[in-house]
């Protein structure tokens, strides 16, 4: 049988593909640095996690309560001069009673816990200095106390925070402190690619490709308050906020 004749325009353009998908998927050389840079902010926010909870044999009766409890808490912060945009409740939540945590060979609670997480932000004047701020957060803390409403039953980032505490302090608009954070990255991974180089027998010619990225609070295994929050940057401290970026550049050599 005879065989088609292979056109020449045909066997060209396969000539060309070979050696440009070799060069497509070739990898580029570079020397690959990563860095991290940390910028220092004072916050500028203030955020008081507390929790209003009722428990019953009855998750109705827990529930009334609770609406209760909460509708009160509302009246009491008003009268302390707190504004609505100030206050935010995360809506009520049921849980077995115990807080929905059970153990081995213990005997299993019964009834119900109803709950509703309560965030007060503070800012402006409130955070002018430390005694101020904690003078404020007091008074709020011994108030909503007396309705029942307390600091919230799972810790506030202790991981990340040193230990458990109800106040995080944390940076509005925090794009600039990134920046900040990002071009000191850059500036540490420049001499490390460097030192690598010479030690190469070579030297950096520029930058072939960066990645970069934010270094938020670490996420916890379980939900928290936290995650209700829109902020990412968290410190148990008034005066230093800590925002962090990572890079990963490649350098090209010769």
């Amino acid at each position: 049988m005879r065989s088609s004749p292979i056109l020449p325009s045909v066997l060209a353009a396969a000539a060309l593909a070979a050696p440009l998908a070799a060069q497509v998927h070739e990898p580029r050389a570079c020397i690959s640095v990563s860095a991290s840079g940390k910028a220092i902010a004072r916050a500028d926010l203030a955020i008081v996690f507390l929790s209003a909870r009722s428990s019953s044999p009855l998750a109705a009766d827990a529930l009334e309560q609770n609406n209760r409890k909460v509708r009160e808490v509302q009246a009491k912060l008003a009268s302390l001069g707190y504004k609505e945009d100030q206050i935010r409740f995360s809506g009520n939540r049921f849980s077995p009673a115990g807080q929905g945590v059970y153990y081995g060979n213990r005997e299993r609670p019964t009834g119900f816990d109803v709950y509703n997480n309560l965030y007060v932000y503070l800012d402006g004047a409130d955070l002018k200095d430390v005694g101020t701020f904690n003078a404020k957060v007091s008074t709020l803390l011994d108030e909503l106390s007396k309705l029942g409403a307390g600091p919230s039953t799972i810790p506030i980032s202790s991981s990340s925070m040193g230990g458990s505490s109800v106040v995080a302090f944390t940076v509005k608009t925090p794009a600039a402190y990134e920046k900040q954070a990002y071009q000191l990255a850059m500036e540490k991974a420049r001499p490390i690619a460097e030192d690598i180089a010479q030690r190469m027998k070579a030297q950096v010619t520029g930058i072939a490709a960066v990645n970069s990225s934010s270094v938020p609070r670490p996420v916890m295994g379980i939900a928290t308050p936290l995650d209700e929050i829109p902020y990412e940057y968290l410190s148990s401290s008034l005066e230093e906020v800590p925002i962090r970026a990572g890079v990963n550049v490649c350098y090209s050599y010769k």
